[in-house]
């Protein structure tokens, strides 16, 4: 009798959590068997937290027998979290579970195709068709017993406003072998990109010329490296694109999925990132163009809001 009392107060306490809202002003979705989650075509490249009851995690799961997903890594909406889960193997059913699970899903973007796979035991299923909705992640999963949200600051994989920022040294960073560029010790900041990968907290100490010596020159650094910068949702990328009259040309785009493009994938399609991977937004743009402020970038009338910067030496696909 305690057991049972035990489950159905912490269900009880589990749909309390999912009627108000956590710090930081996340509201939080509770899981339920072959139920999509609502509104997640609202919530592209956000972070959502899903509570997993345990009543949910036995033996005797019906979604996992019946193998109720589709994709590898990134998984159709409809997929069944608990499925999900067992196959990216944040979690094991051995019996029946005591504590909630704290899941954090990343939404993204339809894909053109989900690929099946087989993984701790559970095989996915392969979708070629058209899906009407999106997809998702798992970023992490967490237990809680009580069911209770942690503090926005454990999260130090979260874009946005809730990004934890991790001070770099006192020092300035010495540029690389071959590199003539260091980073001043007021735009050492630690922060997390859309694709979770560690990057630096955008100001103008980053895109400033570093010297009056041309070599030193930001518009020349892009003659080897390409610039990467995000918004909190958005990725852009300014490479150089050849020379007209003697002066180097730009172009800017915005990548295609960019919480997919994590450094490894980048580095493996070729930066700058093929014409497949972006979209063009302006060509042919001189370096003069560019209007730096302190959290945006002006480029022909547009305004973009920026909070994050990354360069990355030029690659050719592998």
């Amino acid at each position: 009798m305690s057991s049972k009392r035990s489950l159905q107060e912490e269900e009880e306490e589990t749909r309390k959590k999912a009627r108000v809202e956590a710090e930081g002003g996340n509201s939080v979705t509770v899981y339920q068997p072959n139920v999509v989650i609502p509104q997640l075509s609202k919530k592209m490249n956000a972070l959502i937290e899903v509570l997993l009851p345990a009543k949910y995690l036995g033996v005797e799961t019906k979604q996992v027998k019946m193998q109720q997903l589709w994709g590898t890594d990134v998984y159709t909406d409809d997929s069944d979290l608990v499925a999900v889960l067992v196959h990216t193997g944040h979690i094991k059913i051995k019996g029946q579970a005591k504590h909630t699970l704290l899941v954090s899903l990343r939404i993204c973007p339809n894909q053109p195709t989900f690929t099946g796979s087989e993984r701790n035991g559970i095989t996915s299923r392969e979708w070629r068709g058209a899906h009407p909705g999106v997809s998702f992640k798992v970023e992490r999963c967490l237990q809680h017993a009580s069911a209770e949200l942690p503090p926005p600051e454990l999260s130090m994989l979260r874009p946005g406003a809730a990004t934890r920022q991790i001070p770099g040294s006192l020092c300035p960073l010495p540029p690389g072998p071959g590199q003539s560029f260091g980073v001043q010790p007021s735009a050492c900041v630690v922060v997390f990109n859309l694709a979770n990968d560690p990057c630096l907290k955008y100001s103008l100490a980053l895109v400033a010329d570093q010297s009056t010596e041309p070599e030193r020159w930001t518009s020349n650094r892009l003659r080897r490296e390409t610039l990467y910068l995000e918004s909190r949702h958005r990725r852009f990328e300014i490479a150089q694109s050849g020379t007209q009259d003697g002066y180097d040309q730009y172009t800017m785009s915005e990548v295609l999925r960019p919480q997919l493009m994590d450094r490894k994938a980048m580095e493996a399609s070729g930066v700058p990132l093929p014409a497949e991977l972006v979209r063009r937004m302006h060509e042919m743009v001189d370096w003069e163009e560019f209007v730096w402020g302190p959290c945006f970038l002006r480029v022909r009338g547009n305004e973009y809001p920026l909070v994050r910067a990354l360069y990355m030496p030029h690659t050719v696909a592998s």
